[in-house]
């Protein structure tokens, strides 16, 4: 049975590249709710200058994924905030849900805390009314954001149910905003996706080398993966256009970030021994990947891993001659990883 393996060490290798072969992507789940976009929120974009990052109407089961950088000097509150239009009271649950408030680290401890289930919260909403869910604190310099699953129903009948949701950040007054904060450049998203979930299963893997036999996932258009760009949702900005002032910023969402793919790996052994062998996460080159895998419940993850160099991240069983072991995990790509994403096998 495949183990996950806690100490293994940055190493650089060239795998080569897997075809898709028969290997197929399903994106499911529900929504999700994305903000990105201005990244870097400085005092223009708080609630007290009138602004809100990113407001949409969800309804029902999705996921809520927010980054930001305080680049504001000060300290600042961060929060989800949701208003319920209906007549009726609404219950918002979140059975996993993590919180990134830090300086210079992506958000792999956010997705820990996300698979371990251990936030889990809810709020009741009543008609025409306010609540607010995972506020915190954020200090200057700090990355924050959230990772949340959740679900929006009527509080009496328990069926789907609408909400908006804010991303909002202030200093004082949480209560003035009125608008959305400009955008800041195309290249990042916000706004809303129809799926969050990526069921993916690979083509069998044979590698017969140290340096390995790999996929690619989660591109852009520019520099597709083994999916095109299959496996990563259209984010809808629902913001305005105005003129010298903001830029609709719909698009692919490029990086795969808030997105969790259910990956199932099969390896084969076409090697005339008996022999283990390890799946490896990484970035072919260019800026670094921060590999995140989560199995059985049990998350594993290694920040700054630089383009080029690889991680093993799991190991299989020993493996007669011609036989094959199925591996089942879950993957996620934490913020500010490059992509391409590369997940592969290797012999030992």
């Amino acid at each position: 049975m495949a183990i996950l393996l806690n100490d293994a060490t940055k190493t650089p290798r060239t795998p080569s590249w897997a075809p898709k072969g028969n290997s197929t992507v399903f994106k499911g789940g529900g929504y999700v709710f994305y903000s990105d976009n201005p990244e870097a929120v400085d005092s223009t974009d708080l609630a007290d200058a009138g602004k809100w990052l990113n407001r949409d109407t969800v309804t029902g089961a999705g996921l809520v994924y927010v980054w930001h950088h305080n680049k504001t000097g000060i300290a600042i509150k961060h929060a989800l905030s949701i208003y319920n239009p209906n007549n009726f009271a609404i219950k918002v649950t979140s059975s996993n849900n993590g919180r990134s408030n830090h300086a210079g680290n992506p958000d792999s401890s956010a997705w820990k805390d996300y698979f371990s289930g251990a936030g889990a919260t809810s709020i009741v909403i009543n008609p025409l009314s306010w609540g607010t869910m995972f506020q915190a604190t954020i200090a200057a310099g700090n990355n924050f954001g959230i990772v949340a699953r959740t679900n929006v129903t009527n509080n009496s009948t328990g069926a789907a149910a609408s909400a908006v949701f804010y991303d909002l950040a202030w200093n004082t007054n949480s209560s003035s905003a009125t608008a959305f904060a400009k955008n800041k450049g195309t290249e990042m998203r916000r706004g809303q996706g129809r799926t969050y979930y990526n069921t993916i299963n690979f083509d069998t893997l044979a590698p017969t080398t140290t340096n390995g036999v790999a996929y690619r996932i989660c591109g852009s258009t520019a520099y597709p993966g083994v999916f095109g760009t299959d496996d990563i949702p259209l984010i809808t900005d629902p913001a305005p256009t105005i003129p010298g002032q903001n830029q609709n910023v719909t698009g692919l969402l490029d990086g795969g970030y808030g997105q969790q793919m259910s990956v199932t790996m099969k390896i084969q052994n076409t090697t005339a021994t008996a022999r283990k062998f390890r799946v490896f996460m990484g970035r072919t080159t260019g800026f670094y990947s921060f590999p995140f895998v989560n199995m059985a419940g049990t998350s594993v993850y290694h920040n700054w891993v630089g383009g080029g160099s690889y991680v093993d991240m799991i190991e299989t069983a020993s493996l007669a001659p011609g036989a094959t072991e199925t591996i089942s995990f879950f993957l996620v790509i934490p913020a500010i990883s490059t992509t391409p994403f590369v997940v592969g096998a290797r012999t030992i």
